[in-house]
């Protein structure tokens, strides 16, 4: 609602959103890399020229003798970016009207501090169509009066004349006082081109009226530029020309230096500080003025439009209101939909900065505000989900995996239907207290908790040790196994390091009951490996993520045959095949409970590279 609010906003003069505004604007200029245009030329009086020529003003007869040397050197048009509302000595004002009089010199008016807003603007093209001027044929027909000192400022009496062309040098100030419009033609009793609009008119030789229209553009001969909505003119300071700067001083006191000047349209202006014409523009804080007139000139000589977009506040309201459905989809959008959701957000930026590739401006704020809030909220709702998703492999997994797992689990992500059954390649181990019922009549309770916790924990920290995942304690009994929820392809070869662990850490504990009066603990271990059945498994009130198939009850039943076959550890006979006899030795064909025939069996050979010793299994008494 806020972008949209921002895009039918009208921002006060001066107002942050109006500053944001012309920022934005600025942002759109492309940065090209500039290469000189020879066709323009700006004859600068600078402080060099002050220096050697003396301070402003300077006498009208050197004035009148600086575009005499210009037109000289055979240029083909030249245009003063300078006001002389005040009369000099009669013999230099003479001089200069008489240049000011010839059809190649186009001199300067300004509308006062906002005369400018005070009547609206009139395209050339409109002319015809006022009553006062139905007779009109060109624009210059409208120039022939002295302009009035009440409202603007331009030649003085003793310098104009019927024959003398004029163009307005009025700036246009956007509310953070940069220029980046202009009036392309204002009128007080009479109308005024632009200057650069008024040296081509003078240069073509075409009249105004015959080279303009009312659909939007404006043009002087076959030269057009497109005007925007408030039919202002923006000034093309992405013009990829800039301009050569010679000294005034150059011109007076060297015209045999202006050679290279023939044929080509002159300005005439000043960069010195003290002057006063020193403007903001997009392009610096402190731009000459006259460069802005040689931008519009150059502008008009490309035919090089740079103008509002047209139905841009409709373009921006569908634009945000799309943006507003995908932000509030978002949490429902799948992976590929978020993706064309991100794709359409690129598209819109890529558009708000491409649009002026083609000569067009916009208000882009409200759009990127509204990219901006896609952005966050998007952001925000993939942090959610992804802390969500945390917390989920929390719940699902703290109870059966190691840290080190369960980070690996939260950094690579929960898969979608990751906690469903499914099938997965593990290996299953089991292990049992050895003679627990006679355990427990000879213990107290307490002194039977504290011993099977105590082991149980030895037990937990090997399985962990060794990236195992622990599905439950079963009574007297641990079951654990390797290779989900993480696949890993070494599990065989962890499942029997972890064996033989406990195998040490269980005779390590004989001190440890000895200390506290309790019999000595031995315990049966059988390893299988195969394909099972993994997940979240259980009724609709209570699911543990575990496994299931016949790899769990083979190495269940080996277990169960340790005190039969007098071994502590047994490995069934895939793992014994995967390992092969570098890690174990065989035992002879044996019968194992549920498996018809016999099968080959067989124990590890300790880490060290040596057979383990087995442990034997004592008879419960």
């Amino acid at each position: 609602m806020t972008a949209l609010w921002l895009v039918w906003l009208e921002p006060s003069p001066g107002s942050f959103y109006a500053r944001l505004q012309g920022l934005a604007y600025d942002s759109q200029l492309p940065h090209t890399t500039k290469t000189r245009d020879n066709r323009i030329v700006i004859v600068d009086i600078d402080e060099q020229s002050l220096h050697s020529q003396g301070r402003w003003p300077w006498p009208r007869g050197k004035l009148a003798e600086l575009i005499e040397r210009l037109r000289q050197a055979k240029v083909a048009v030249i245009g003063l970016d300078i006001l002389l509302p005040e009369p000099g000595d009669s013999e230099g004002d003479a001089a200069l009207a008489h240049q000011l009089a010839q059809s190649d010199v186009v001199g300067a008016v300004a509308f006062a501090a906002g005369d400018g807003s005070a009547a609206p603007p009139v395209l050339p093209g409109e002319l015809n169509s006022q009553p006062e001027y139905k007779e009109a044929g060109s624009i210059n027909s409208f120039l022939q009066k002295s302009p009035d000192s009440a409202t603007m400022a331009g030649l003085a009496d003793s310098l104009y004349s019927e024959a003398v062309a004029l163009g307005h040098i009025t700036p246009l100030y956007d509310p953070d006082f940069v220029i980046r419009r202009l009036q392309p033609t204002l009128c007080r009793e009479r109308c005024y081109q632009t200057l650069a609009a008024a040296m081509l008119t003078q240069w073509s030789g075409i009249n105004a009226t015959t080279s303009a229209s009312t659909d939007g553009v404006y043009c002087v001969a076959s030269f057009c530029q497109r005007l925007n909505p408030d039919l202002t003119l923006s000034i093309p300071y992405h013009h990829p020309g800039q301009f050569h700067y010679l000294s005034a001083t150059t011109v007076l006191e060297d015209p045999q230096s202006l050679s290279d000047l023939a044929g080509a349209m002159v300005l005439v202006g000043t960069s010195a500080v003290g002057l006063g014409d020193r403007v903001a523009t997009p392009l610096s804080a402190s731009t000459p003025g006259v460069e802005i007139h040689a931008l519009v000139l150059a502008g008009l000589l490309d035919s090089f439009y740079w103008s509002r977009l047209p139905q841009e506040r409709w373009l921006a309201t569908l634009a945000i209101m799309l943006i507003g459905i995908l932000v509030m989809a978002w949490p429902w959008l799948q992976t590929k939909a978020r993706m064309t959701t991100m794709g359409a957000g690129l598209a819109i930026l890529f558009a708000t900065l491409t649009v002026p590739q083609a000569g067009y401006w916009l208000n882009a704020l409200p759009l990127w505000f509204a990219l901006i809030v896609l952005g966050i909220s998007s952001g925000g709702w993939e942090i959610n989900r992804v802390l969500s998703q945390r917390r989920k492999i929390y719940r699902a997994f703290a109870a059966y995996v190691p840290p080190v797992v369960l980070r690996t689990l939260v950094r690579q992500g929960l898969e979608p239907g990751k906690l469903d059954a499914q099938r997965a390649d593990v290996t299953v181990f089991f292990a049992d207290i050895q003679g627990f019922t006679h355990l427990s009549e000879q213990l107290e309770p307490e002194q039977l908790a504290e011993i099977t916790n105590h082991l149980f924990s030895e037990i937990t920290e090997e399985v962990y040790r060794h990236k195992g995942t622990l599905d439950k304690f079963m009574g007297d009994a641990v079951m654990a196994f390797w290779g989900a929820p993480l696949a890993q392809e070494n599990h065989p070869q962890l499942a029997v390091d972890c064996a033989l662990a406990v195998r040490r850490r269980v005779a390590q504990l004989a001190e440890w009951c000895q200390l506290r009066g309790y019999p000595e603990i031995q315990m049966t271990m059988g390893l299988e490996s195969g394909v099972v059945t993994v997940g979240n498994l259980g009724s609709r009130q209570r699911r543990a993520y575990t496994i299931l198939g016949k790899t769990v009850n083979l190495a269940a039943h080996l277990q169960q045959q340790c005190k039969q076959l007098d071994h502590d550890l047994l490995c069934g006979p895939e793992l014994c095949r995967r390992l092969g006899s570098e890690r174990i030795i065989e035992l002879s064909a044996t019968a194992i409970r549920g498996i018809d025939g016999l099968q080959l069996i067989g124990y590890p050979i300790d880490t060290g590279g040596k057979k383990q010793k087995q442990q034997p299994i004592q008879q419960s008494q």
